[in-house]
């Protein structure tokens, strides 16, 4: 008797893992396709970059990002992973990125970034958005 009980408990905690694994693979958000879109805000912006104190302009801001992307991609599965492995501070120096407005004012890149994932996923559909 005892162990009946116990193989139907295994197998009840087994079909809850099975369904939640189940759940959990609805349509998730396609991760190049959000990064493209940063990527591409970043070259329409009127921003200056600034990297271990120095200045960038939005296409050479842009193409170091998209150097860094292509060296993490093994490890990036989020939007969130770019911003955070990518996109946030300087490998060698540690020092974080940040942006300047036209307006003077400073943010951290992933700030920033953060920011403009939210405006992106806030235009895409609900089927596109992570639950």
């Amino acid at each position: 008797m005892w162990a009946q009980k116990f193989a139907f408990a295994i197998g009840v905690v087994l079909t809850v893992l099975i369904a939640a694994g189940m759940s959990s693979a609805a349509p998730a958000e396609d991760t190049d396709r959000a990064v493209e879109y940063l990527l591409d805000q970043v070259a329409r912006s009127d921003c200056t970059f600034i990297r271990n104190g120095q200045s960038y302009d939005v296409q050479q801001a842009m193409a170091h990002l998209r150097s860094k992307y292509k060296y993490f991609k093994s490890q990036i599965q989020t939007p969130e992973d770019f911003i955070r492995l990518a996109a946030t501070k300087s490998e060698i120096t540690g020092k974080p990125y940040q942006i300047r407005t036209r307006d003077g004012r400073v943010f951290t890149s992933a700030e920033w970034l953060t920011g403009i994932l939210a405006e992106y996923r806030s235009i895409q559909p609900a089927s596109a958005n992570p639950p």
